[in-house]
């Protein structure tokens, strides 16, 4: 009869329990190269470069994706890379502006996918650029279309990232530089980037492990070459151990 009696409180001890943290969504970047795909059917979404765009002095050099993608289901993101060319001061002025932002938005638009990422890496004295960058293709996009950006890890410990107007942050937890071994270190601890707008989703990569990492978040997963289903399975077994 005593042994009866455990039977609510199991179910109840049961009931109590947190559910575990859903799987974290995979998202495997495209980049110019060629890339098939197709492997990855329902297992990961796809983000695909689909042009690139470079600041040389006062010009604005954009081009396409030039490179095939085979995939079995269409990208869900639709991604423009920006960069400073460094060997010469840049000439920022309005025309500067509205043609990066006209390009971004053109390369952007060329896929029906229902997010947009901005890959633009800027330095310290370079962040109001970036930050109107992003206003002019926020106001320029569909409500529906999710606006997103990548970001240095570093950036996370940053109030001015709270001024971005994306609706999603995916730091970069690989080619941190000498920071890299602390941010790894916090995160095996359990803990996690400060700023809250860093708390939605990661950007790792093959070959730069990252023993633990808050799970549930939206994982983009980088390759420094061509993926196969080799690198990614690795991968996906790694982020599966955060949980």
């Amino acid at each position: 009869m005593r042994s009866r009696n455990w039977l609510p409180l199991l179910l109840a001890l049961t009931a109590c329990r947190p559910s575990p943290p859903p799987p974290a969504p995979l998202v495997l970047w495209a980049w110019e190269r060629p890339e098939d795909l197709r492997f990855v059917k329902g297992r990961a979404e796809v983000a695909v470069e689909s042009g690139s765009i470079v600041l040389d002095g006062a010009a604005v050099e954009a081009r396409g994706r030039r490179h095939p993608l085979l995939v079995a289901e269409p990208p869900t993101t639709s991604v423009v890379h920006v960069e400073i060319r460094r060997d010469r001061p840049l000439v920022w002025n309005a025309t500067m502006r509205a043609t990066t932002a006209a390009a971004i938005l053109h390369y952007a638009t060329r896929l029906p996918a229902r997010r947009v990422q901005v890959d633009f890496e800027v330095r310290a004295s370079e962040r109001a650029i970036l930050l109107d960058v992003l206003g002019d293709v926020r106001r320029a996009l569909p409500r529906a279309t999710v606006l997103s950006m990548t970001a240095l890890a570093s950036w996370c410990g940053e109030d001015w990232l709270g001024r971005a107007p994306v609706d999603e942050v995916v730091p970069m937890l690989f080619r941190m530089g000498r920071r890299g071994e602390t941010v790894r270190a916090m995160l095996a601890e359990g803990g996690d980037l400060r700023h809250d707008r860093c708390r939605g989703a990661l950007g790792v990569a093959v070959g730069t492990p990252v023993p633990r990492a808050p799970a549930g978040r939206r994982v983009y997963l980088f390759d420094p070459r061509s993926w196969t289903p080799r690198d990614f399975a690795a991968a996906e077994r790694e982020v599966r151990r955060w949980r």
